[in-house]
């Protein structure tokens, strides 16, 4: 009789997922799509004031969103590998981008387990971060990661150019498929961005581009006899005043054509330098002067910048990118359709970090936009949704805290496979509702500024800076912004006591046991050429 009660329990359980007491169906196909840089709440499923994704929004309202699943680290390479391994990055021993992930053999990634059981599997990344050599190609027969000369990121757009083809051709077998958009990532740059830079050279137009999408420029310029000089006219949308500083670069020589050698270029006007990160601020108009001896002479003006935008500009732009990015997931929808392969295909998505977009101060005092240095709600909470109609309940809404390690678990468990060795993470469609657990999060150096470790435990956040010995107490429950840091309450609360001692083990272990990271100077360029290292 007690067995007859646990089995029919356990039927009613899945019948909330699967629509009845059988296993569904195998897949015949899996798609995970991964959304850099995507915030939680820019999703209209979730926030419609702020952004409007029909097509993110058709996939989360046929499956099952999870509205408040964590990444356990804001950078890109480390947080990929989480979701592959199902592990923390303190465990795999991957911090930041650009440091290789070393294969083990008691540690296989995800992939692994498609091509055992003769799947194709493919991959097709927009960032130069999870290139190939970096690790996160283990299991993969195909696996693109090849970007233009002068920029490390494509265009979802240029992405699904690459996968479409792939895909009819391996139409009529099983698959497993990562598709890495990053279209929310810094540039903020859709690809229809207007021309807002013209350079001139003694006063004749030589290129007129649109210096917000963050390439690097080699311009190759003859030099008359005597003195030269370079203009800069700048367009900034947000900002039409010409006394204002405009645009900023981060790269600025002139070379010999001959053999690189850096020549002599003043900034004769409109020109402001920082010189704790060498960042040149400039007005439209602004010149540079070059002095040039008897003979012609042939020069590259070497350059990379962007505009200076205010936070509300930006954010119109980062919700411009998700906005079109998710015009391109449409296009893959639409295509997959086409092609008879949307049905029994299971659809996982998932952001890898969110982003900051001016809610805190950076170290300059200046609103902080990006990622990688801070563990707040905003840089770790993304979107995540299954979606697989054929087998699972769709139309529900998870509030249960779950991480990107879940991904992998809940994928194999769909295959009706074993699950992975070292796997940390939890089956998705067994989460307990309201049950709470401890989310540890981390970042590091060099990339961020610190060493920052967090533990979540709803309603607690808690954050520790170590070096600066700065502990930080957030009540997500009544101060969901985190603005108001209750670390003085600590004294009169038993229970945050346990939690803060909790987080100081775990940021002990993980900096006891850290890896020195070693990179090299290609990798290092690269990271630079991505706004991550300076």
């Amino acid at each position: 009789m007690k067995d007859k009660i646990i089995c029919l329990i356990f039927c009613l359980a899945m019948i909330s997922f699967f629509g009845g007491c059988g296993r569904p169906p195998l897949p015949s196909r899996v798609i995970l799509i991964t959304l850099d840089t995507h915030r939680a709440d820019y999703l209209s499923f979730v926030n419609p004031e702020k952004v409007s994704t029909p097509n993110l929004d058709a996939l989360a309202r046929q499956g099952i969103y999870f509205d408040r699943a964590y990444s356990l680290i804001p950078i890109t390479l480390p947080s990929h590998a989480s979701i592959f391994f199902s592990e923390p990055p303190y465990l795999l021993k991957n911090y930041n981008n650009g440091q290789e992930l070393r294969p083990k053999r008691n540690r296989p990634s995800l992939v692994n387990y498609f091509k055992k059981n003769k799947y194709r599997t493919a991959a097709f990344v927009s960032l130069g971060v999870l290139a190939s050599r970096f690790g996160l190609n283990e299991g993969f027969e195909f696996y693109e990661d090849s970007f233009p000369a002068d920029r490390w990121y494509l265009h979802a757009e240029e992405v699904n150019e690459r996968v479409f083809p792939w895909l009819e051709t391996y139409q009529k077998e099983p698959f497993f498929l990562w598709i890495h958009y990053s279209d929310p990532h810094d540039p903020y740059a859709p690809p229809a961005s207007p021309n807002d830079l013209k350079v001139y050279h003694n006063d004749k137009l030589i290129l007129e581009t649109c210096l917000n999408k963050y390439r690097t420029y080699n311009l190759p310029l003859t030099l008359k006899p005597g003195r030269n000089l370079i203009r800069l006219e700048v367009n900034n949308f947000a900002d039409p005043n010409p006394d204002h500083f405009l645009a900023r670069l981060d790269r600025l020589k002139v070379l010999k054509a001959s053999d690189g050698e850096e020549i002599r270029a003043d900034l004769i006007r409109g020109w402001y330098i920082r010189r704790e990160d060498s960042i040149f601020f400039f007005k439209s108009g602004s010149l540079i002067e070059i002095q040039n001896g008897p003979k012609p002479q042939e020069v590259i003006f070497h350059f990379r910048g962007k505009l200076l935008l205010p936070v509300e500009a930006i954010r119109q732009q980062y919700r411009r990118e998700i906005e079109y990015m998710d015009w391109e997931i449409g296009r893959l929808i639409n295509r997959l359709k086409e092609l008879n392969l949307y049905h029994r295909t299971l659809f996982v998505l998932a952001g890898d970090h969110g982003e900051g977009l001016g809610e805190y101060l950076n170290t300059f005092g200046d609103p902080h936009i990006g990622h990688i240095h801070y563990l707040y709600d905003v840089y770790m909470k993304v979107p995540l949704i299954i979606c697989y109609p054929e087998g699972l309940k769709g139309g529900k809404r998870i509030t249960t805290p779950v991480t990107l390690m879940d991904i992998a678990p809940t994928i194999l468990t769909l295959m009706n496979w074993e699950k992975l060795p070292q796997q940390q993470g939890r089956n998705l469609l067994k989460v307990k509702s309201q049950k709470e657990i401890s989310i540890f999060m981390e970042t590091y150096r060099p990339e961020s500024i610190r060493d920052r470790f967090a533990l979540l435990e709803f309603p607690w956040h808690l954050i520790l800076t170590p070096e600066d010995n700065r502990l930080e107490i957030y009540n997500l429950a009544t101060d969901p912004e985190e603005k108001n840091n209750l670390a003085e309450i600590i004294d009169h609360q038993n229970s945050l006591s346990l939690l803060k001692a909790k987080l100081e083990e775990f940021a002990r272990k993980a900096l006891k046991e850290k890896i020195e990271i070693a990179i090299d100077k290609k990798t290092e360029e690269m990271l630079r050429s991505l706004g991550y290292l300076r």
